[in-house]
């Protein structure tokens, strides 16, 4: 069993925010006004036992958290794995048992109790487990710059003046089917070190299940 620190006397959510909280729509120059957007902004972990083959259940799929950066070998707007300590990990896990709310590593604001100490408990047993450094979820590459930090200051290479700064937009609530369900849904899935597998395409709501086709990072072009 997977034991967690609690502390009884602490009522209050249990929370882990980066830097800046609020993830942004997409980014832009402050100078040029040239817009950068997220190619994707969800991800999976593949956790279960069996290699994946053409189909995975819902309950083999873990969230990644995620941060937004930019890749310095894509030069592109991309998400990172936001992989905090064991221990941040742990103390979610003993407010989960304890009843809190968690927003991290996985959250269970809207999950009844047995849900969410599930959730986090997955989430816990993959950080255990985990031995790869935060990649970028574009390539599966270390070198990148993260942007939700107070001063990032990625100067846009293009523009003479500006750097590239978060934008959002408000985007009021969507109450049509959800990715999967009329057209493939475009839901990328990695195994437990952040290797791209797969892309989660049409979702099978009465069996809990995804179709997933194969994918992978593309190959590195050697130099002549």
């Amino acid at each position: 069993m997977l034991v967690g620190r609690e502390d009884p006397a602490d009522n209050e959510p249990f929370r882990h925010p980066p830097e800046t909280s609020m993830f942004p729509s997409y980014y832009a120059c402050s100078s040029c006004h040239e817009k950068f957007e997220f190619a994707f902004r969800e991800a999976w972990y593949y956790v279960g036992m069996e290699p994946v083959g053409n189909q995975v259940a819902y309950d083999d799929l873990l969230s990644v958290n995620i941060r937004p950066a930019w890749c310095k070998d894509c030069d592109c707007l991309c998400l990172v794995e936001d992989i905090a300590s064991v221990r941040v990990f742990e103390d979610a896990y003993g407010a989960a048992r304890g009843g809190r709310k968690v927003d991290y590593p996985g959250d269970t604001e809207y999950m009844d109790a047995a849900g969410a100490l599930k959730e986090i408990e997955d989430q816990l047993r993959w950080r255990m487990g985990r031995c790869q450094a935060p990649r970028a979820l574009c390539c599966g590459g270390s070198r990148y710059q993260l942007m939700n930090v107070a001063q990032p200051l990625l100067k846009h290479a293009q523009c003479d003046f500006g750097v590239v700064e978060p934008k959002s937009c408000f985007v009021g609530a969507y109450c049509g089917p959800g990715p999967g369900e009329r057209s493939p849904a475009n839901l990328r899935v990695y195994d437990a070190e952040g290797d791209l597998i797969g892309l989660l395409t049409w979702n099978k709501r009465e069996q809990r299940m995804w179709t997933v086709e194969a994918l992978q990072y593309r190959l590195p072009v050697a130099d002549d």
